[in-house]
C-alpha cells in the first residue's frame, strides 16, 4: 500500500471506525476522484439516510456507550451500514425506524415502506419496497435482531390500537403509507423541497457517525430538524466530558475537513474560545448553496443521574486522547468566521495513526 493510501485509511478511521484492513480495502477500491467518504448514489437512498440519522439524534432513552449507540459506521454509494451497540439500542431504532400507524390510520410513524427484506447472522437488511434504497445494521447474532423485534412489540406497540404496516404488509405499500408520502412528501410542497434539498447534510452525517466519538470526548448527541427561509436546518446538540480528551472543536474541525469532511464552512461561532472553562459553544455551519445549515450547540456537562457508574467508566475508557487535528484550535476557528472560505488543505495536518479506542480516560 502507498504512504498516501495508508494516510486516507487512517483518516477514513476516524470518521467509520472501521478496522484497518476495513478503511484499507474501502480506499483500494475507489475510482480515481472518488471521495474516501463516499456519497449516496441516489435521492432516495440520501433521503432514507436522513431519515434514519433524524431518527437516531430524536429517540435517545436508552443511554449508551456510544453517543448514537452507533459504534461503527460503513459508507458505500449504494448504501450505508452500522453497528448497533445493543439490543436495546436496536430495538428503539427499529421502533422508531419501521412503519406503523395508529387504528384511524391518520399519520404513519417510521418511514414509509420501509421492510426488514434480508436476515444474516450477524445483521438485518433493510429497504424501502421499490426503490434502491437500502440500510443494514450489523453487530449483534441472529436471536438478539429476533429479540429487539419482539421487544418493540411487547415495549412499545399496542396491537389492539396499532397497524404494524411492516408485519401486516411486508411486501407491498399499505393504503396509509401510499396516503401518507403523497400528503407530506409532495414534490410540490415547499417544505418538502427545502427538506429533500438539504437532505445530503443529514445523510452525510450519518456517514461519517464515527468521528462523533473518535476525535472529541462526546458523551451524548441529540438534536431536531427544522426550516427556515427556505434552508433546510439540522441543530446538533451534544455534551461532552469535562477537562478529559479532546473537546467539541475537533468535531468542527473534522467536518470543515477538504479530504473526507462535508461541503462546509463555518459561518457563525459563539461560546468562550478556551474550552477548559466549560462553558457552551455554538458553531454554525453552511454550504456554498445555502440549501442547508447544521447549528452544532456544544456544552460540558456531568453525566445524567439515570447514567449507570460502569456504563460512565465504559465511556471515559473510550475517550480519544488526541482530536483532530493539532492546527485548528477553537481561537482559530472562531477567526476563520466571515472569510467564506474552507479551511486550508496546507494547514490540515492527517491525524496520528491511534486506534480510535487506544484513549483512556483518566479515572
Amino acid at each position: 500500500m502507498s504512504e498516501l493510501h495508508q494516510d486516507l485509511s487512517l483518516l477514513r478511521r476516524l470518521y467509520t471506525r472501521e478496522s484497518v484492513q476495513q478503511a484499507r480495502r474501502a480506499i483500494d477500491g475507489l475510482q480515481r476522484g472518488e471521495s474516501p467518504i463516499p456519497e449516496a448514489a441516489s435521492h432516495a437512498q440520501q433521503r432514507l439516510e436522513a431519515r434514519v440519522f433524524l431518527a437516531l439524534l430524536e429517540f435517545r432513552d436508552i443511554p449508551t456507550r456510544f453517543p448514537l449507540g452507533i459504534s461503527v459506521v460503513r459508507p458505500e454509494p449504494r448504501g450505508v451500514s452500522f453497528a448497533v451497540e445493543s439490543s436495546e439500542r436496536a430495538s428503539e431504532i427499529l421502533f422508531h425506524l419501521l412503519p406503523s400507524c395508529a387504528s384511524d390510520g391518520e399519520e404513519v410513524q417510521g418511514v414509509p415502506g420501509l421492510r426488514i427484506t434480508r436476515r444474516d447472522r450477524t445483521a438485518i437488511e433493510l429497504q424501502v419496497l421499490g426503490e434502491p434504497a437500502r440500510l443494514r445494521l450489523f453487530g449483534l447474532p441472529a436471536r438478539l435482531w429476533r429479540s429487539a423485534e419482539a421487544r418493540t412489540l411487547d415495549k412499545w406497540i399496542d396491537p389492539d390500537s396499532m397497524q404494524l404496516c411492516w408485519r401486516s404488509s411486508p411486501r407491498s405499500w399499505t393504503q396509509v403509507e401510499r396516503e401518507h408520502r403523497a400528503q407530506w412528501e409532495d414534490g410540490n410542497d415547499r417544505y418538502a423541497q427545502v427538506t429533500q434539498r438539504g437532505a445530503w447534510l443529514s445523510s452525510g452525517l450519518l456517514r461519517r457517525a464515527g468521528l462523533l466519538h473518535t476525535v472529541a470526548n462526546t458523551f451524548l448527541l441529540d438534536g431536531y430538524r427544522g426550516a427556515a427561509f427556505d434552508v433546510a436546518r439540522l441543530v446538533l446538540r451534544s455534551s461532552h466530558v469535562h477537562e478529559q480528551g479532546p473537546g467539541p472543536h475537533n468535531v468542527v474541525a473534522a467536518l470543515v475537513d477538504p479530504v473526507c469532511g462535508l461541503p462546509l464552512l463555518l459561518k457563525r461561532f459563539r461560546g468562550d474560545t478556551d474550552e477548559s472553562f466549560g462553558r457552551d459553544q455554538q458553531f454554525v455551519l453552511g454550504d456554498v448553496g445555502n440549501t442547508a445549515v447544521l447549528d452544532f450547540r456544544a456544552s460540558i456537562e456531568r453525566p445524567p443521574s439515570r447514567l449507570a457508574p460502569e456504563l460512565w467508566q465504559a465511556i471515559l475508557r473510550r475517550v480519544p486522547r488526541t482530536g483532530f487535528t493539532s492546527s485548528l484550535s477553537p481561537g482559530v476557528i472562531a477567526g476563520l468566521c466571515g472569510s467564506g472560505a474552507p479551511w486550508s488543505m496546507r494547514s490540515r495536518r492527517l491525524p496520528a495513526p491511534a486506534s480510535p479506542d487506544a484513549g483512556r480516560a483518566q479515572q
